[in-house]
């Protein structure tokens, strides 16, 4: 286990921030090694860092879509799976995204880089690997969740809310002595999972919430990493999205 795992909360707009979190192995136990804001996907790549070693990047966006309108299978998998959870996907299409959407781009850059997509388990074994993944979804199979953390809508002091809620499952399940893998405290994360302060707002409240979702998005590398049971939705070469498998949800 010596790939660097990294998570990227994918802005949709290179006006908007996209959370970058890097985590790394020390032993059996997860450290977080660097935390980010970025823009542009140039800016995303610069701070990934492909060139060097073997990693895993683990991608809160579409990557792969091919279908016009609608939906992938991807999503209706995941929502069929969540809804009850009030976890269910965005519909994802090319009318909506665009023909050179985001998700696509830095798929592309990095398979030039000689990333390979995950689709499925038999694609987990490369030193350079990029997925899509879900932090709803993954917080569902990790938490014992019964709705969905209410962290990204609502007004301000409901987002302030959720990102402390957050922040207090990630505590409880990921960084506890019974996590697999653990998630070590130290100063670095410490810092990312304090209580919000009390008049965080706007553009400050949104990097932090961009932040912790590039950390679910980096547990999730590392789980992947780790060789732990995943699930996968949607149909391969149509967009896949990955998330653990830990729950018996039907």
């Amino acid at each position: 286990m010596s790939r660097r795992l990294i998570g990227v909360d994918l802005a949709w707009s290179a006006r908007n921030g996209t959370g970058c979190v890097e985590l790394a192995w020390d032993g059996d136990e997860l450290v977080l090694s660097d935390v980010g804001l970025c823009g542009s996907i140039e800016e995303i790549v610069e701070w990934i860092d492909p060139g060097k070693g073997g990693w895993v990047v683990a991608v809160d966006a579409p990557l792969v879509v091919k279908n016009k309108t609608g939906r992938r299978d991807a999503d209706a998998d995941v929502s069929d799976r969540y809804r009850k959870f009030e976890a269910g996907a965005y519909p994802t299409n090319l009318t909506l995204l665009g023909e050179d959407h985001r998700g696509g781009q830095l798929l592309r850059t990095l398979e030039a880089c000689g990333g390979q997509v995950v689709e499925r388990p038999a694609d987990a074994s490369g030193s350079r690997l990029v997925f899509e993944t879900y932090p709803h979804a993954v917080m569902v199979e990790l938490f014992p969740l019964v709705r969905t953390i209410k962290y990204k809508k609502g007004h301000v002091a409901q987002r302030r809310n959720g990102q402390r809620e957050l922040a207090e499952e990630i505590r409880a399940h990921l960084c506890s002595e019974a996590a697999n893998p653990r998630l070590r405290i130290d100063d670095v994360l410490a810092d990312l999972l304090r209580e919000p302060d009390p008049i965080l707002k706007g553009r400050e409240l949104k990097s932090r919430e961009d932040k912790l979702d590039g950390l679910i998005c980096a547990y999730t590398a590392a789980w992947l990493d780790a060789g732990k049971p995943w699930n996968e939705f949607g149909q391969v070469g149509e967009g896949v999205m990955v998330a653990p498998r830990v729950r018996s949800l039907p």
